[in-house]
């Protein structure tokens, strides 16, 4: 985990097939999530999400989870 002190929190995913961070978000847009690659930084795996509101923070949360309970 990557501890944030900023307004956007940046996520780790597994390296299995279905999980990586390319196939979430290709989930959470096909939903209305936008997220950032942050390959360039030197996180291959990753995703930046900015904090919004409490309603669209849970979504994401909702979505995520939906997305790592999914089978591959």
């Amino acid at each position: 985990m990557t501890p944030s002190v900023t307004n956007f929190i940046l996520i780790h995913f597994p390296d299995s097939d279905g999980k990586r961070a390319v196939e979430a978000d290709d989930f959470l847009t096909s939903r209305g999530y936008i997220t950032r690659a942050v390959r360039a930084y030197g996180f291959p795996n990753s995703l930046r999400i900015s904090i919004g509101t409490e309603e669209a923070n849970l979504g994401v949360i909702d979505t995520l989870t939906e997305f790592m309970g999914r089978k591959s």
